[in-house]
Order: C-alpha cells, then structure tokens, then sequence
C-alpha cells in the first residue's frame, strides 16, 4: 500500500520569505527601469543640450564683429567685418595723425626716434615700433579706444605679391596722376579707370611723398582696398579659401586661416554696395592730424556694435562742417610768379592772364633757363599754399621750396601745358 505523501505546510517565516523575494525582485526591476529611465533622458538631455549649444552658438557666430589691423610700409587699416550684417569696412588711418603712446610706445619712439613725446604721429610710430605687430596694435586701440582682435604685418614684397594673385584691382581716379614709385619707376595713371598691379597699390597707399594731402592719400587708400576685396569675392570658394590660407602664410600676426576659416563662405558672399570705407574725421595743424576723438567714439560705437548704424558710420559727420586743414587755404591773396619751360612764345603770360582773370595775384612772368620740362612744377614756400593750384594743371609736381623772386608760389609751366 502505497504511502500517501505528506505535505508540507508552510510556516509564517517560508511565506514571509517568499513575499519578500518578491518585493525585492519587482524592486530591483524598478530600479532597474528608473536607472534605465534616467540614463535615457540623461543622453536625451545631454544630445538636446549639445544642439541647443551647438545652435547658440551658431546665432553667435552671426553677431559677430571681428576687428583686424592690417599694415605694410607707412599704411595701416582697420578692417571691420559684421557677420550678421555681410558688411565690410575699411578704415585707413592718415600717415600724419598723431597716435596717444602707451608707456611702451613712448619707450620704443625715445629709443628709435631720440624724442620723448607722449604722442606720435602714424608713420613715425611705425619706425619707432618697426615690425612688432602686437606694440603697433596697442598705440592704436589707446588712441582710436577700440580692441583689435588681430594684427597683420606684410613687408612689401608680399604684399606686392598677394595683390598681383589677387586679379585685376581696378580704381576709379578724378583727375591724372603722375609720381615716382617704390621701384624710382615714373608712374602716370590717367583720368578715369586704371588698373593697379601691387607695386602700383603698395607706392600709393604706403609711400610718403606721393601725396602732400594726407587725406586724399587715405580716401584712395580706402577705395583700394574696397576694390580689392570686390576682386577677391569673384574668386570660386575654394580659390578664395585658398588665398586666405596663402594670406595667412605670407603675414605675421596673432591671428591665423584657422580663426577665419569658419567665416570665409560668408564674407566671400559679401556684395559689392556692402563694401565700404571710412577715413576719420579731424583738424590739421603744423603738418599733424588730430583725431576727432568724439566723433570717433560715434563712428567705431555705431560700427562695432552687433546691431549699430552702419550708415550712420559711413555718412559725413556733423564736424565736417567744422573741420579745418591747411590744404584748404585759397591761395588768390598769394604773390604768384610764373615761368616758361618750354620754347612755346607767350605761355607764360597767357597762363598769367588765364589766372588773374580767376582772381589769382600774378607778378612776374619770366623764363625758365633750367632746360624744358613736360609737366608743370608748382613751388610754394609752406605746404599749405597752391593745393587749389593743382587742378588747372594735367599732371603737376607740386614741391615745398624757395623762390629767388619773393614770391611765395612759383609755377614752372611744362609743355603739356600749352593753352
């Protein structure tokens, strides 16, 4: 007879057990799936904050304003770049304004130029400074108030060669042009348009006996390189990237293609009516400028702001009105003598008659026994004499010198001349 099996009952301490087993399972899940819960929305959180960053800065990159510094010889621009706007602005500052010295710069001008000055004009600055970039750079921001984000310093035979890559630099002239440039070669640039290779680009914006009047040397500097960044966005993006990083090859700065890379598809789109120039305003006194310092501070605030008055920047300011130069002095009160060059009969007198009818003062009339030359010289005892002189003439010398007369200006007429 089979036994009959025996069964277990189970005591309060089994089923506590068991009851317990099953709460630390379905606890353990829990956990599980509240770690799996977290770690889900954790790289949820993480991805969506990665683009929400990604995306901040992205709209950043469109506000942003960079400031450069670019120099070769006697030149230096400021160039302005807005981002969100794909403007570009240029602003050539004058070879005779005078820069306020940090105490560096005063150290640098004392040890190169022997004077101890607490201001210095551009060009003496750059002697002084020689090619420290970074020393340049802080004259600059101390007298302008602004922060450049980099400089760039190019010798002459670089940027000689940068322009020449660049294409065809073509410039719009008011009136022809004649002078000696940084080859001694004899230049001539007609009324109209010209077309510049570098040599020609670099005598003109960076030599400093081509223009008496400095102000029309930094307007034409300005106009140069708005042509010349107008040649370089006809480049394809990769010729345009690639001379970016040929730029950045031949420069020295603090700066580098790697900095701007990120920004070259946009400013490569930037349109020509976008490109502009801007040369400060200011008063000209014994051969220096002195920078407007208030209506700079209107200008760079409009300019370097994210959603400044570009226009406003650009147009003529309210001390336009007000601004004085030496090169605006008529010179119809001056004695004014004249001679001949030329072997043409009656030149002289009849340039004399064609002045004074103008209300010009004309004494004498003589000839010129120096041999001929072909285009008319202008002598004036001070540099601020004759500037109104120059447009009678096609393509005139115009030299600060003495005349034996008493005059105080001396026309030579050359052959060209003729009337």
């Amino acid at each position: 007879m089979a036994k009959k099996k025996k069964k277990n009952k189970l005591g309060a301490k089994a089923i506590f057990a068991r009851i317990l087993v099953v709460i630390l399972v379905t606890a353990i899940g829990g956990v599980a799936s509240f770690f799996g819960f977290k770690t889900y929305f954790a790289s949820k959180f993480k991805k969506d904050k990665k683009a929400e960053i990604a995306k901040q800065l992205k709209e950043e990159s469109k506000e942003k304003v960079d400031v450069g510094m670019i120099q070769t010889g006697n030149s230096i621009v400021i160039r302005i770049y807005h981002n969100r706007n794909q403007e570009m602005i240029f602003v050539p500052l004058r070879q005779d304004m005078t820069l306020k010295l940090t105490k560096s710069g005063k150290k640098a001008v004392k040890e190169t130029l022997g004077i101890n000055v607490s201001k210095a004009t551009v060009a003496d600055v750059i002697k002084a400074t020689k090619e420290d970039g970074a020393l340049m750079k802080k004259q600059v921001e101390n007298t302008l108030g602004i922060t450049i984000n980099s400089y760039e310093l190019l010798s002459r035979k670089k940027f000689v060669t940068l322009i020449n890559k660049a294409g065809d630099i073509k410039v719009e002239f008011d009136q022809a042009m004649s002078y000696t440039d940084s080859t001694d070669k004899y230049v001539t640039l007609n009324e109209g348009e010209n077309s510049l290779n570098g040599t020609a680009v670099y005598s003109l914006m960076s030599e400093t006996d081509i223009f008496e009047d400095k102000n029309q040397q930094a307007e034409l500097t300005g106009e140069i390189c708005v042509a010349v960044a107008a040649t370089l966005n006809d480049k394809s993006l990769s010729e345009y990237k690639e001379y970016a990083q040929e730029y950045f090859d031949a420069v020295d700065s603090d700066g580098s293609y790697e900095n701007v890379e990120s920004y070259l598809k946009r400013i490569r789109q930037i349109k020509d009516k976008n490109l502009n120039f801007k040369v400060l305003d200011g008063t000209e006194s014994n051969g220096k400028f002195k920078l407007d310092t208030d209506e700079a501070k209107r200008v760079f605030d409009e300019m370097l702001s994210e959603d400044g008055d570009l226009s406003s920047a650009l147009s003529s300011s309210t001390t336009e009105a007000k601004k004085t130069t030496e090169s605006s002095l008529s010179s119809k009160n001056i004695s004014i003598e004249i001679q001949n060059s030329t072997s043409i009969s009656g030149l002289a007198g009849r340039w004399k008659d064609k002045l004074s009818s103008d209300g010009y003062t004309v004494g004498s009339v003589k000839t010129y026994r120096e041999g001929s030359l072909t285009h008319t010289k202008i002598i004036v005892e001070d540099k601020s004499l004759g500037q109104d002189l120059k447009s009678y003439f096609k393509n005139p010398e115009y030299t600060v010198g003495t005349v034996s007369s008493g005059a105080r200006i001396c026309i030579i007429v050359g052959t060209e001349d003729e009337i």
